[in-house]
């Protein structure tokens, strides 16, 4: 299946969809807790869908009415085959918090997870009292035993979802437990999980995100009995890409406070030369003459599509650090970026941990791929306002894992 995007596309004001990072963390949470709880805004991304199968699967009761879940964990027996779907986020938060229910579980996943390394597991829960069998790292795992408090030090530098996992798990253990992280990275998605901690009155310390004291024996107890999901900056990034090629839009449903780590696209916004103004949870970006940037995006690796497509639209040379989190997402998003963008004829350099984008301000028609990979999908969309004729990009259907109503934006 192919789409074609035009390039004629004169969007003035946009709503961000719901964070699927927020909502998949509160739903396993409220999975912890035998409190019911309302969650809106949750959104229909797979990702999102399959975490509320995990829910499910994990022994909760769930009630869902179009954009809103009632969901009260501790209901029901859980199964012994869990599946996480294409969620990266998902099998490494599913992992930890079943390893706290004391029973065997296989725990599969599909598509391109299937293909993603899982290594990191083999390296920390054995320690933790959790025996795990996997064949050559990869889905499915079975675990058995279960989570022990204590003292434990576990590398940081692949995920911080890994990190988060283990947040979410071990107040639930009968012992107290101090977690050393080493090489921390992405951690403004570590803030993400502490903030649906705190809701849930959950309590973890932690000095600059490299030592962190859990206590055992904690209760999942919302502090309220409503949540709702703000707006995801991930999937809003590629508008403001589009808002500064476009010289305006506005962006309703962000929060100016998030602590989502896309938010640092407005870091960059100021350095291209835009400029951006809040009018409570509505964004508006204007801009002008854009010029070349420079940025490190090691804590926000998933802007990296939405920045190329960016770079692009600017005449010279701009740079993006954190080539090497790119290696294990839905495809080797550097060597996809490099192969696709060149097919409209824009040069990206790849040295070591940068890419370098000879951006010239204007891109060829052709017919690229998004190789499968959502944040692909949606860069090469927001390209098309360079081009002289559109784009026609294959297998477009890939934006459901995060953002499913993407493609109605553009008719």
């Amino acid at each position: 299946m192919s789409i074609f995007i035009s390039n004629k596309s004169l969007i003035k004001t946009i709503d961000a969809p719901p964070s699927k990072s927020v909502a998949q963390r509160v739903l396993l949470a409220s999975t912890l807790s035998s409190f019911e709880l309302e969650i809106n805004n949750i959104g229909a991304s797979d990702d999102v869908l399959n975490i509320l199968q995990i829910c499910k699967q994990l022994g909760a009761k769930i009630n869902q009415l179009n954009n809103k879940v009632l969901i009260k964990g501790k209901e029901n027996t859980p199964n012994t085959h869990l599946n996480v779907g294409e969620s990266g986020l998902g099998v490494r938060l599913t992992v930890p918090i079943a390893s706290t229910y004391n029973r065997e579980f296989i725990i599969n996943g599909h598509g391109s997870l299937l293909k993603r390394p899982l290594v990191q597991f083999a390296s920390f829960l054995p320690k933790m009292g959790v025996d795990i069998l996997f064949k050559n790292q990869h889905l499915p795992i079975t675990i058995s035993g279960k989570l022990q408090g204590g003292n434990y030090t576990v590398d940081g530098s692949l995920s911080s979802q890994y990190i988060s996992g283990l947040l979410m798990a071990l107040p639930l253990v009968n012992k107290n437990s101090t977690l050393v992280v080493k090489s921390p990275t992405s951690t403004p998605y570590i803030d993400i999980t502490l903030d649906i901690l705190d809701f849930f009155n959950i309590e973890i310390e932690h000095q600059n995100y490299k030592v962190y004291h859990i206590k055992g024996n904690q209760t999942y107890l919302p502090s309220k009995s409503q949540f709702t999901v703000e707006g995801d900056w991930s999937g809003a990034s590629f508008w403001v890409v589009y808002g500064l090629i476009q010289k305006k839009i506005t962006i309703n449903g962000l929060s100016p406070n998030s602590h989502q780590a896309d938010k640092a696209i407005l870091d960059v916004v100021k350095q291209v030369g835009g400029t951006f103004q809040w009018k409570q949870n509505q964004l508006s970006i204007t801009s002008n003459q854009l010029k070349p940037f420079e940025f490190d995006a090691n804590h926000c690796p998933d802007l990296f599509p939405s920045l190329v497509t960016l770079a692009a639209a600017i005449k010279g040379t701009s740079i993006i650090r954190g080539v090497k989190r790119l290696f294990y997402k839905e495809s080797n998003r550097a060597v996809t970026l490099q192969k696709e963008f060149s097919k409209l004829g824009l040069k990206i350099i790849l040295e070591d941990d940068l890419m370098l984008i000879k951006g010239k301000g204007s891109l060829l028609s052709a017919s690229v791929d998004s190789n499968n990979d959502h944040r692909i999908a949606m860069s090469l969309a927001i390209a098309t306002l360079l081009t002289p004729n559109g784009i026609t990009i294959n297998h477009p259907n890939c934006v459901k894992k995060s953002y499913p109503n993407f493609w109605l934006n553009f008719n």
